[in-house]
């Protein structure tokens, strides 16, 4: 692959992310690409704490709502 290509990923259409109570992992799916030519796909597997702080960065960022309208747990936003 040339290093200078554009790389990204988006999430994987139809596979939403998913929690595991147990363990609180939260799993989500995404798509690699190279500008438009898919690479493969991954899952990124976040800690509970991990998930929050993005969640929070995104949030920030997207100038979105504060955290009192969000889930209060991962399995409440599927």
């Amino acid at each position: 692959m040339n290093p200078g290509a554009r790389l990204h990923a988006s999430t994987r259409r139809g596979e939403p992310p998913s929690a595991d109570g147990v363990t609180g992992e939260i799993r989500v799916p995404l798509a690699l690409y190279a500008v438009d030519e898919h690479r493969g796909s991954v899952d990124l597997v976040l800690s509970r704490a991990d998930a929050a702080s993005l969640l929070a960065s995104l949030v920030e960022a997207l100038g979105a709502p504060t955290h009192a309208s969000w889930p209060q747990r991962p399995e409440d936003a599927r």
